[in-house]
C-alpha cells in the first residue's frame, strides 16, 4: 500500500498552483488530490469555515499525508484534527501554533496588505502585492513569472480578489502537536519558520528557490516531499513508501 498525498494551496491561490508538482508525484506512483475550494464558491469562504469546505471536496483516502503551502500551513493543522491522517508536511509557510487562535496570516505581513486596500478595502491579486518590491518579487518567484507573460496572466486570472476584513478572521486549533510534522522550505522569507520546525525535532528539508517552488519547480519539490515523507516513516514507522523508487529520468522541473 502507498501513501496518499492531499496537497492544499493556500486560499490567496489556486489549487492549479500545486498541480505541477502533484503531476511530479503521480507520475512517481503515488495517488495525489488538489482539492480546489475557489472552482466551487462564488465568493472565496471565510478563514475560519476554509477546513469545512476543504472536507466537502476531499474524497476518502486510508491515512493521507497533508502537505500545506503557505498559509495553508494552518489549514492543514486545522485538517489533522479532523480526519485520521499520517502526518502533515507544511512547504513555506508559517508553523501554526499547537493550538489555539491562527490568523490567515502573520501580523506583519497583514500590515503591509493593510496599506495596500483601496478605499472600499478590496486588496489587489495576492501577485499584484509585490510587484512595486522587487526583492520580494524575487523571493516569491513572481519576477520569473513575469518573464512568460502568458504564464503569468493565467496564474493570475485564477487569483481571488479579498477584502483587507477577510484578514481579521482566525482559525481556533485543536490541539495538534501529536501528528508526526516536517517542513520544507524553498525561499529565504521562511528562515524563522524553519528555525522552528527544528526547535520542535521536524525533519526539515531547505530547497534553494522561491515561494512559488511548487509551481516553478515541481521535481525538486516532489522530491523533498517524499523525502520529508520517508523521514516521518522513520520516526514512526508507519508510512510505507516503497513507490518512491520507481521514480526515474532526470529532473523535470518546469522553468
Amino acid at each position: 500500500m502507498s501513501a496518499e498525498f492531499i496537497l492544499v494551496a493556500g486560499p490567496m491561490v489556486r489549487a492549479a498552483s500545486w498541480e505541477p508538482t502533484a503531476d511530479d508525484l503521480r507520475q512517481a506512483g503515488w495517488p495525489v488530490q488538489v482539492p480546489d475550494i475557489l472552482a466551487h464558491c462564488a465568493e472565496p469562504p471565510a478563514w475560519h469555515t476554509w477546513s469545512r469546505h476543504l472536507l466537502d471536496h476531499v474524497a476518502p483516502a486510508a491515512g493521507p499525508i497533508l502537505v500545506g503551502h503557505s498559509s495553508a500551513s494552518v489549514l492543514v493543522a486545522d485538517l489533522a484534527t479532523k480526519l485520521s491522517t499520517r502526518g502533515v508536511i507544511i512547504v513555506d509557510g508559517d508553523i501554526p501554533p499547537t493550538q489555539g487562535r491562527a490568523a490567515p496570516v502573520r501580523p506583519a505581513l497583514h500590515d503591509f496588505i493593510r496599506s495596500l486596500a483601496a478605499e472600499d478595502g478590496t486588496l489587489p491579486v495576492w501577485s499584484r502585492w509585490f510587484s512595486h518590491v522587487p526583492e520580494r518579487a524575487a523571493l516569491v518567484g513572481l519576477d520569473r513569472l513575469a518573464h512568460d507573460p502568458p504564464a503569468l496572466a493565467q496564474f493570475e486570472a485564477g487569483l481571488p480578489t479579498m477584502p483587507i476584513s477577510w484578514f481579521d478572521d482566525a482559525i481556533d486549533l485543536a490541539p495538534w502537536d501529536h501528528v508526526p510534522a516536517g517542513f520544507v522550505q524553498t525561499s529565504a522569507i521562511y528562515d524563522h519558520a524553519a528555525a522552528e520546525a527544528l526547535r520542535r525535532g521536524w525533519p526539515v528539508e531547505r530547497l534553494s528557490g522561491s515561494h512559488l517552488h511548487p509551481t516553478l519547480c515541481p521535481a525538486e519539490t516532489a522530491s523533498a516531499i517524499l523525502s520529508i515523507a520517508r523521514q516521518l516513516d522513520a520516526r514512526v514507522g508507519s508510512i510505507p513508501l516503497t513507490a518512491a523508487s520507481r521514480r526515474t529520468g532526470p529532473d523535470r522541473d518546469r522553468h
